[in-house]
């Protein structure tokens, strides 16, 4: 599959990834434009994704970096080096996303969600333990996919 994406023209690629984007992956595109539309920042286009860089929510973390489908976000409060490379691991959930169509919310989005949850509030125990945030599904895989498909390094 790789191949034949590698040997399309740009345009074509871009043609067939936000049509996918915007059919089969509906439901997690939608919930990425009401966040752009309620997340002010800055913005600008990886790979036909649109990245936003937010600015801190009163009810929003200013740590988290989440993907829907073709929408990433991510805190303007990071570093510019954690930006370049997390930006490929949420790319990576781009790529879940259209993997995994309509059930990306559930396949992907709430295991990512409980996973993040829990390694921030058991984060010294996962360190000791020698376990990394991105060791587990689906966040292994993110980095995985977004690596493959961008060509960029996650770290």
């Amino acid at each position: 599959m790789k191949k034949l994406v590698a040997k399309m023209p740009r345009f074509l690629k871009g043609i067939i990834f936000h049509t996918l984007q915007w059919t089969w992956c509906l439901p997690q595109n939608l919930a990425g434009l009401f966040m752009l539309m309620i997340l002010p920042g800055e913005h600008y286009r990886y790979h036909g994704a649109l990245v936003t860089i937010y600015r801190k929510k009163k009810h929003l973390s200013n740590t988290a970096g989440f993907s829907l489908g073709s929408f990433i976000f991510m805190p303007e409060t990071w570093s510019d080096y954690n930006k370049e490379h997390i930006v490929v691991h949420e790319y990576g959930h781009t790529v879940q996303s259209l993997l995994t169509g309509p059930f990306y919310i559930f396949i992907i989005g709430l295991p990512s969600v409980v996973w993040c949850r829990r390694f921030v509030k058991h984060s010294e125990k996962y360190r000791v333990r020698g376990i990394a945030y991105t060791d587990r599904f689906p966040e292994h895989s993110a980095d995985n996919l977004g690596e493959t498909y961008t060509g960029d390094k996650v770290a």
